[in-house]
């Protein structure tokens, strides 16, 4: 039996003591999206496939360690739209509504279509008469 020594827990392995060791230096894995954190990398990787989707997990891991950090505020350029993420305050693209040409343009496919249509429907009439 492997027996901890900062806390009573014991361990049938060696390897599973080794591993609850880590929960005693105070080093946490955040999640860069929401705000969660993890005693182990593994469940953090865990937590951002399963809950986000993340599938490049090594890209996305920072350990915390025990002392805490000091935020620092984002540049003035930039926007904070989740923890730890900031993307540039630029403005968005144009709209992809449809103005009065593009309308005018769609009715008119849809013209050539329907007359296309009709011109398909009385070959065939034709084809079953003679049949």
């Amino acid at each position: 039996m492997f027996k901890c020594v900062q806390c009573p827990l014991v361990f049938g392995r060696k390897d599973s003591l080794v591993r609850h060791e880590i929960t005693h230096t105070g080093i946490r894995f955040p999640c860069t999206v929401c705000t969660s954190t993890f005693n182990y990398k593994s469940c953090v990787n865990r937590h951002l496939k399963n809950i986000h989707g993340i599938v490049n997990i090594r890209t996305h891991l920072r350990p915390i360690p025990a002392t805490p950090i000091i935020t620092q505020p984002a540049p003035a350029q930039q926007v904070q739209i989740a923890p730890q993420i900031f993307v540039p305050d630029v403005p968005a693209g144009g709209s992809n509504a449809i103005s009065d040409d593009d309308d005018i343009l769609c009715m008119e496919a849809m013209d050539d279509f329907e007359d296309n249509d009709i011109l398909c429907m009385k070959a065939m009439d034709a084809f079953e008469d003679t049949g």
